[in-house]
C-alpha cells in the first residue's frame, strides 16, 4: 500500500476516514474505543453500521453515562473477528511486534501525552489514558502506525520511546497497560442481507438490555447537583465531566440513530426511531456548550425543558424500535 504520513497532522495520507468521523457531524469523535473500532473495520473493508445495536443500551450509571464499547461477541458474530487479552510477560514493544507480525492489531491503553494527533489538546501537555490500535510497528527505526480517534496516524523517535516507556527507569511497581489482540485471520465478509439478519438478532438482544426506567429522566434529576459542585469546587474539571456524561449520552444515541437509519434504507419504517434518537444527539450536543457556559459563568440556569424533550425522545424512540421488532 503506497501511503505517506502528513507530518503536520500525523494523519496517514491514503487512509480515508469513515463517514461517521466526518468533521461536519455533531460528534466527529466519540470515545477512544469505539472510534478505533470504526476505523479498524473501515480499513478492513467491513461495514460498520451492523455493529451499532449495542449503543441503544446506554444508561445513566449514577455518576456517569455508560462508556459504550462494542461487545466482543458481536464482533465475532458479524465479522468473525476474535478479541482476546494480551498477557504481558515481556516488553510491550516485543509483544506488539510479534502480534503485528501475525497480522493482528494490538489494542493498547497508552498515554495521549505522546500522541502527536492530539496536538493542541493532550500532546506534550497532559497525561490522559486512551486506546490505540497498532497497525504497524518498527522497533529498530522507532516508528508506529496506529488507529486513534478519527483516523490513522504515525509517530516516531522520542514519541515512540515515550509511548512505550523506553527512556524510563524500570519501576517494578508500575502496572502494565491493558492490551487486547484483534485477530483478523478468520474475517467473514458477509452479504448485506446476512449482516442485516444477524444485526437484527443483536438488536433484539441489546433492546432487552436497555434500562427499564428512562435513563435521561434519572440523569436530569442529578445534573443540577453536578453542575453546582463543579461551579463550587473545580470549574476546570468540566471537560472531564462532560466527556463522562453528556458526551457519551449524545454520541451513543447518535450512533443508535445512524444504525436505525441504516435499517431504514431497506425498511423506511425504521426512520421514525432514527429521528427520535437523532433528536437526543442534537440536544446533547447543544447542552455540552450550554452546560459549559453555566459552569464557567457560575450562574445556574434551568435545563429542565431540554432534558424533558430528550427523555420524551428516548421513550418515543424505544417505542418505535419495539414496533419495528414486532413487525
Amino acid at each position: 500500500m503506497n501511503e505517506a504520513c502528513d507530518t503536520r497532522s500525523g494523519t496517514v495520507v491514503g487512509h480515508e476516514s469513515h463517514p461517521y468521523h466526518d468533521s461536519e457531524r455533531e460528534w466527529s469523535e466519540t470515545n477512544c474505543y469505539i472510534d478505533v473500532w470504526i476505523e479498524l473495520l473501515h480499513r478492513a473493508g467491513l461495514e460498520v453500521a451492523p455493529l451499532l445495536p449495542f449503543t441503544l443500551a446506554g444508561d445513566f450509571e449514577g455518576d456517569q453515562w455508560t462508556f459504550y464499547k462494542p461487545p466482543h461477541s458481536d464482533l465475532w458474530l458479524l465479522y468473525g473477528i476474535d478479541v482476546v487479552e494480551l498477557t504481558l510477560w515481556k516488553g510491550l514493544v516485543e509483544h506488539c511486534a510479534a502480534q503485528v507480525g501475525r497480522g493482528r492489531i494490538p489494542l493498547v491503553e497508552v498515554d495521549s501525552y505522546y500522541l502527536p494527533d492530539t496536538l493542541g489538546r493532550d500532546y506534550q501537555r497532559s497525561h490522559t489514558k486512551t486506546t490505540v490500535g497498532i497497525e504497524t510497528i518498527d522497533p529498530l527505526h522507532e516508528t508506529l502506525r496506529y488507529f486513534h480517534n478519527r483516523a490513522l496516524f504515525e509517530l516516531a523517535g522520542a514519541d515512540f520511546r515515550g509511548l512505550f516507556g523506553l527512556d524510563d527507569r524500570v519501576d517494578p511497581a508500575r502496572l502494565s497497560p491493558y492490551c487486547e489482540i484483534v485477530k483478523l485471520d478468520r474475517v467473514r465478509r458477509r452479504s448485506r442481507a446476512d449482516l442485516r439478519r444477524l444485526s437484527l438478532e443483536l438488536l433484539r438482544t441489546h433492546r432487552a438490555r436497555c434500562p427499564e426506567a428512562n435513563p435521561i429522566t434519572r440523569y436530569a434529576e442529578r445534573v443540577e447537583a453536578d453542575l453546582r459542585a463543579l461551579i463550587e469546587d473545580d470549574p476546570e474539571a468540566y471537560d472531564l465531566y462532560a466527556f463522562a456524561s453528556i458526551r457519551q449520552c449524545g454520541s451513543g444515541f447518535g450512533f443508535a440513530a445512524d444504525y436505525l437509519a441504516w435499517l431504514a434504507e431497506e425498511e423506511p419504517a425504521w426512520a421514525v426511531a432514527a429521528e427520535w434518537f437523532a433528536r437526543i444527539s442534537s440536544s446533547a450536543s447543544m447542552l455540552v456548550l450550554k452546560m459549559a457556559r453555566i459552569v464557567h459563568s457560575g450562574r445556574l440556569r434551568d435545563l429542565q425543558q431540554n432534558f424533558e424533550e430528550m427523555a420524551t425522545a428516548w421513550q418515543r424512540g424505544m417505542e418505535a424500535v419495539d414496533r419495528g421488532l414486532a413487525g
